[in-house]
């Protein structure tokens, strides 16, 4: 039987796998270019404060959207999943805040049936995604967004003949997870939906994160969503505190929670 030569396996097991190297989990980005959405989520997260100063803090709202072109598809444990693409939006009341220009861009899809995003979930769109950078060298990030100058690229999931102008309905899958749902505070809500609404966006498990400055790996929860909503300036004495108090206590008590911005969102959904 031949020795075994463990300054070679050595060098050759640190050459596969170097354990001083902590790998953290990181989101690939969704392709530029022509993009099939399908509505998944809506959720407002309450109202924050404004990393500008001189701005007042304003209600929130994340729509999160499935991406189901075949180019934004990514092989999972589970086969091929859609990438999800998320925007986020202040509650603005006037025509001329973001919020109202999406909403009146995805309802003109629809020739203008519906009310809410709510009503729309389930929906597809036609529409393209943008790419653009932000900041030089080790300090470049890369946003993807779904507006230009603006405009919102949200249309009609159909393909229209030029000559003739009929309109052929694109083949863009359904949703394949679960809708998500919340509204901060609603009118009139009894208290079996709006524990329905809290449940449903409660995301379990943690994942890594490194902090960029000192490069250390640390464990965070995976449950953003309802975290961020408890930082909320308005989350203590809401109906939402008092009747999700015991979950609240058990997980993430609101009285360690720091003040946040919109801007503390991390950039997975639903991990």
């Amino acid at each position: 039987m031949s020795a075994l030569d463990l300054t070679k396996l050595g060098a050759l097991a640190a050459a596969a796998e170097d354990l001083t190297v902590n790998k953290v989990y990181e989101r690939e980005l969704p392709k530029a270019g022509v993009a099939f959405f399908v509505l998944k989520d809506y959720i407002e997260l309450g109202r924050h404060a404004s990393t500008n100063p001189s701005h007042k803090p304003s209600h929130k709202a994340v729509l999160i959207f499935e991406l189901n072109h075949p180019k934004h598809m990514v092989d999972t444990d589970k086969g091929k999943e859609p990438q999800q693409f998320m925007l986020r939006v202040g509650k603005g009341s006037t025509a001329k805040s973001g919020y109202r220009k999406l909403f009146a861009a995805m309802n003109a899809a629809y020739d203008n049936q519906f009310n809410h995003f709510i009503q729309m979930i389930g929906k597809p769109f036609l529409g393209e995604l943008f790419h653009n950078e932000v900041g030089e060298g080790d300090k470049k990030q890369t946003y993807v967004n779904a507006d230009l100058n603006g405009a919102w690229s949200f249309k009609a999931p159909y393909q229209v003949d030029q000559i003739t102008e009929a309109r052929t309905l694109l083949p863009i899958d359904p949703l394949k997870g679960t809708p998500r749902v919340f509204m901060w505070e609603p009118v009139g809500i009894d208290d079996d939906t709006l524990k329905a609404m809290w449940d449903s966006i409660y995301i379990e498990g943690t994942r890594d994160v490194e902090d960029k400055a000192t490069k250390e790996v640390k464990q965070v929860s995976k449950n953003w969503i309802q975290e961020q909503i408890m930082k909320n300036l308005e989350w203590e004495g809401s109906a939402t505190q008092a009747l999700t108090q015991e979950f609240v206590e058990l997980t993430a008590p609101s009285d360690v929670l720091p003040a946040s911005t919109i801007d503390d969102l991390p950039p997975s959904l639903d991990d």
